[in-house]
């Protein structure tokens, strides 16, 4: 099995830069869902005055007109939106520096109950996207400690929590996440992805998928099964000589999907009964015994060592299977292959 593509998310809920090398740190792929964008608090009150509602692709589908992209020496951020004419687009820092945070107003953002701090980005980004959502939005960086409590009581087994990454002999690396629902990773295959495609129209059958699944490690597994990450409990990931291990990807819940697989990614808008893949895949994709009434597609996953590198065309290994939904008793009866320590990168 092959890395095959690696996604990350700038801001939350726009459409993903793919990227030939990521970098894993404890949130997650550097640069991550760092923003997120919220309906302006000033319009819309809440019972916390300094809480944000999010916006959300499952309830505002045209999110997904909006292209980023990053410059050559990763120093700024370009969104474009894809069908405005005349052409429409924002540059803003890829990475704000802290002194223009610094008296920037800042606001609480809930996600999946658990909260992270977000600085707001101005007038300017607050513009742009008003404009084209028609919702009073404003951007937000996040900001205080640059993460957010993993919101694992909901599916994780608390036997399992806190959850680490297994870094240089019994070291153990703390995971956290940013604006990422659940968790800072989702792995996905080949053979599921294919399965999924079949389900639709023929005439649809060439749609890049992923781009509603939101994947950030997408894996070739080549005559696989579809879905055999179901039962994926650890991934080793190998250096160029195939016989280095250099990261591992700990795939701790089987994902429950929402509606915003439902998005038309060509119009921003829903799509057709036909080709709404939330019900093509709820036929038989009912998997998880903690959601029994969404469909599966994917594992939420942690990964380490901070610093490792991932690559398209890494070799991947399943070095451990079992069972990993909320409701396993004992996490699942796991098959364990060779234990294998990785690294601390330096």
């Amino acid at each position: 099995m092959k890395i095959q593509r690696l996604f990350i998310y700038p801001v939350k809920s726009l459409l993903p830069i793919e990227v030939s090398i990521a970098e894993i740190t404890s949130e997650g792929f550097r640069f991550d869902r760092q923003y997120i964008l919220v309906r302006d608090p000033r319009s819309h009150p809440t019972i916390r005055p300094q809480l944000a509602e999010h916006l959300t692709v499952k309830l505002v589908y045209k999110l997904v007109l909006f292209q980023p992209s990053i410059d050559d020496d990763w120093s700024e951020l370009t969104i474009k939106h894809r069908t405005a004419q005349p052409e429409s687009s924002i540059t803003i820092p890829l990475t704000p520096s802290p002194l223009s945070c610094l008296e920037a107003p800042s606001y609480q953002v809930s996600i999946f109950g658990t909260e992270a701090t977000g600085v707001d980005m101005g007038d300017g980004p607050a513009e742009f996207f008003s404009k084209h959502l028609d919702i009073p939005t404003r951007l937000l960086y996040i900001s205080g400690s640059g993460s957010r409590e993993i919101p694992g009581a909901a599916y994780i087994p608390k036997h399992r929590l806190p959850l680490t990454i297994r870094a240089a002999g019994d070291h153990f690396q703390p995971q956290r996440i940013r604006f990422a629902d659940a968790a800072p990773f989702l792995v996905t295959s080949t053979a599921s992805e294919v399965d999924v495609r079949s389900r639709l129209p023929p005439e649809n059958q060439q749609e890049d998928v992923l781009l509603r699944f939101r994947t950030n490690i997408h894996i070739d597994v080549g005559s696989v099964a579809p879905f055999d990450e179901d039962n994926w409990r650890e991934l080793t990931v190998f250096a160029e000589d195939g016989t280095t291990p250099k990261a591992i990807i700990r795939c701790v819940f089987k994902t429950p999907r929402c509606l915003s697989v439902n998005a038309d990614i060509a119009t921003g808008s829903g799509s057709p009964r036909s080709t709404q893949v939330y019900g093509l895949i709820a036929r038989d994709r009912r998997v998880n015994k903690a959601y029994p009434l969404k469909p599966v597609f994917g594992q939420w996953s942690f990964a380490g060592p901070n610093g490792a590198l991932l690559r398209v065309g890494d070799e991947v290994r399943v070095t451990e299977r079992g069972a990993n939904d909320s409701l396993s008793e004992n996490g699942g009866n796991s098959q364990k292959g060779n234990s294998i320590a990785v690294s601390q990168a330096q």
